[in-house]
C-alpha cells in the first residue's frame, strides 16, 4: 500500500524588518516582519493577517484572536496556556519548540503546517480541514479531529494521550510509529494507516467496538 506523504515546504524569509506588536489592532495586516520577544498575551484581536513573518519567543497566553489568518510563517519557541483561534486559517507555517496548553482552534483551515519539538495539551481541531499537516517530536496531551476531513497528516517521534476522530474523514493519515494511549470514535480511524504493534493495542477497542467477547 502506498501512503501519500504530506508536502510541506519550510518557508523562505528573506529582509524582514523587525518590528513589535505593541500598536497591533484587530483586523490589522502584517507583512515581511520580524518579532522577537513580542507579546500578544491576554489580548483579544479577531481578523488579523500575518504573512511572511517570523516570531522567536513569542507569548501567547490568553489571547483570543478568532479568524486569524497566519501564511508562509516561522513561529519558535512560542508560550502560552491557552490561545483561542477558531475559523483561522494556517498555510505554509513552521512552528517549532514551542508550548501551547489549549488551543481552541476548531472550524479552521490549516494548509502545510509542520509542528516540531513541541508540548501540546489540548488542541482541539474539531470540524477543521486539514491537509499536509506533519508533526515532529512532540507531545500532545488531546487531539481532537472530531468531524475533521483530514489528508495527508503524519506523526514522528510522537505521543498523543487522547486521539478524537468521531466522524472524521482520515485520507493518508499516518499514525505508524505513533505512541498512543487512547482513541475516542474509534470507527473514525477509517482510511487510517497504522503498524502491526497499533494494531494488537487497539485489539481491544475494536473488538468491543464490534460486539466480540474476547475470553
Amino acid at each position: 500500500m502506498t501512503v501519500s506523504a504530506p508536502r510541506f515546504q519550510p518557508p523562505s524569509l528573506h529582509d524582514l524588518r523587525e518590528s513589535d506588536l505593541h500598536d497591533l489592532r484587530a483586523g490589522d495586516l502584517r507583512d515581511g516582519e520580524s518579532f522577537t520577544g513580542a507579546s500578544l498575551a491576554d489580548r483579544d484581536l479577531a481578523d488579523l493577517t500575518f504573512s511572511e513573518c517570523a516570531f522567536t519567543d513569542l507569548a501567547l497566553g490568553g489571547l483570543v484572536c478568532r479568524g486569524v489568518r497566519v501564511t508562509e510563517s516561522t513561529i519558535i519557541s512560542a508560550d502560552g496556556a491557552t490561545v483561542s483561534a477558531p475559523s483561522s486559517t494556517v498555510r505554509d507555517v513552521d512552528v517549532s519548540h514551542s508550548r501551547i496548553g489549549s488551543l481552541e482552534g476548531y472550524d479552521s483551515r490549516w494548509n502545510g503546517v509542520r509542528f516540531t519539538g513541541c508540548k501540546l495539551g489540548y488542541i482541539n481541531l474539531r470540524g477543521s480541514a486539514l491537509a499536509d499537516i506533519v508533526f515532529e517530536d512532540c507531545q500532545i496531551d488531546e487531539l481532537d479531529l472530531g468531524a475533521a476531513r483530514a489528508k495527508r497528516m503524519s506523526f514522528h517521534g510522537c505521543r498523543i494521550g487522547t486521539l478524537e476522530v468521531p466522524s472524521a474523514t482520515l485520507t493518508d493519515v499516518d499514525l505508524r510509529g505513533l505512541d498512543l494511549a487512547r482513541i475516542v470514535g474509534i470507527e473514525g480511524l477509517s482510511g487510517a494507516v497504522i503498524d502491526e504493534g497499533q494494531l494488537l493495542q487497539l485489539a481491544p477497542v475494536l473488538a468491543a467496538q464490534l460486539g466480540i467477547e474476547v475470553v
